[in-house]
């Protein structure tokens, strides 16, 4: 599966094995090539094996012996394309622990930004376009990379290596709030807005892409009342919104097989910090 980071791993441990060669993203897998000693060989396998990406899983793995080559370094290389197969792009992944800390911590850079994100969590299936996932193929084309991303995205050491989604306040996308045709607010304005908002018992409209989500306040029985009536549905119930699993455990009671992984659970990635929504 796209989008867990394989590649930043592979590129990691053929450094610490001292291998030269490369990896690529194909429409049916990850492709590696290495050069080296058989011992350091093995050792990669098998470390590549026990200690792949925090999210991925590997369904198969193939080894076979290659001729060696000259090559100087190890390489990560531009994706193939190849049209007659396919390969899942991993679904969205709530917010990781890293990106929470950021999120929170006034001297950050990314400090309240909406879209925080890096190789553990954020954005995949919503913003894909076709296979290979790298960001050309994705929503995030339009958006090119600020100085600090560009050097983020390009060094092997930081976990945002290779993040396709990668974005800052100062490069990526940003929120707005509009009513009536007009935009009233933009940034945390816009997300204050909202707030207010929906306290008051409004019912708003969140663009995702090309489409909506309807949201109001799930604490709100008459907000929730209307929204009901309006989209006939009052028999049936409506997702919830929050921002861990901390918030949610105080409303449902969730199965094992809920909580694991984390970044699978019912948390979703909402700027709001620890305000409830639904």
């Amino acid at each position: 599966m796209q989008g867990v980071g394989f590649r930043p791993t592979v590129y990691l441990l053929a450094q610490k094995h001292a291998l030269t060669g490369w990896v690529l993203n194909s429409a049916h897998g990850v492709e590696i090539e290495i050069n080296g000693s058989p011992a350091a060989c093995a050792a990669f396998v098998q470390d590549l094996q026990r200690n792949p990406p925090p999210l991925a899983h590997i369904d198969s793995f193939k080894v076979q012996p290659a001729e060696p080559k000259a090559y100087s370094v190890f390489e990560i290389r531009e994706s193939q394309d190849q049209p007659d197969d396919f390969l899942p792009v991993s679904p969205d992944l709530a917010i990781c622990p890293d990106c929470r800390r950021e999120l929170f911590d006034p001297a950050d850079r990314r400090y309240r930004y909406p879209f925080i994100n890096c190789t553990n969590c954020g954005p995949r299936f919503t913003i894909i376009k076709s296979i290979p996932y790298d960001r050309p193929n994705t929503s995030m084309a339009g958006f090119a990379l600020c100085p600090d991303c560009a050097a983020e995205y390009s060094d092997p050491v930081n976990r945002r290596f290779h993040a396709q989604p990668v974005a800052c306040p100062v490069c990526g996308p940003q929120i707005w709030f509009e009513a009536g045709g007009q935009k009233l607010a933009e940034r945390e304005d816009a997300l204050q807005t909202v707030r207010r908002w929906l306290a008051e018992g409004k019912i708003l409209a969140v663009r995702i892409g090309r489409g909506f989500h309807l949201v109001c306040d799930a604490a709100n029985a008459a907000a929730v009342q209307t929204f009901a009536e309006r989209k006939h549905r009052t028999g049936k119930p409506f997702a919830l919104t929050v921002f861990d699993r901390r918030i949610i455990e105080k409303y449902v009671t969730l199965t094992p097989a809920a909580r694991w992984p984390h970044q699978r659970s019912t948390s979703a990635n909402h700027p709001g910090g620890n305000d409830q929504g639904g």
